[in-house]
């Protein structure tokens, strides 16, 4: 469990796939900039998924809910983890839309991304957006994002953009 200003954080269990968690996979906004909103969500199709994940040494996967109604308001994974060349890969998404332009990526990613590179030594977080997500984008850069050159992100680069956040350098700022 990760506790941020606002939310808790903690490890999604088969119990947590909702009908209304698989609502937002069927937004617009989701079909539009979450890759995983491409596959099968019904709540059966969350639940196997959700358990899938469980358990990897490469994948934290969490719901992100309010402290004060513990209502689940999304989620953010990060996957794979890599601890031996120190980054992972992360996802986020708000979808409470109530939630959405309320700073909850910016204190997630932070408070996640830190617990990361103090337990497992994580320097780098690297994520993958459409460049058509404007919203995002900003959130991510107030986050701390820039775009990354490494290359560590298999994404194309013509419609999305890499973006990594160095934890390490950042995280008493």
């Amino acid at each position: 469990m990760i506790l941020t200003p606002r939310f808790l954080l903690r490890a999604l269990t088969p119990a947590d796939a909702t009908k209304r968690y698989s609502s937002w996979l069927d937004e617009e906004m989701a079909s539009d900039f979450i890759a995983g909103s491409k596959r099968p969500h019904g709540v059966d199709d969350l639940r196997a998924y959700i358990e899938e994940k469980t358990g990897r040494d490469d994948v934290l996967f969490l719901g992100i809910f309010t402290r004060d109604t513990n209502e689940h308001i999304g989620n953010i994974k990060y996957e794979p983890i890599d601890r031996e060349k120190s980054y992972a890969v992360m996802g986020i998404l708000i979808g409470d839309a109530a939630w959405r332009g309320r700073g909850v990526a910016a204190e997630v990613i932070r408070t996640s991304g830190i617990w990361l590179c103090d337990h497992f030594g994580i320097k780098d977080i690297i994520l993958g957006v459409s460049r058509k997500n404007r919203a995002a984008i900003k959130a991510y850069e107030k986050a701390g994002f820039i775009p990354e050159t490494e290359g560590r992100l298999r994404t194309d680069l013509t419609e999305n953009l890499a973006m990594v956040w160095r934890v390490d350098t950042d995280k008493t700022t």
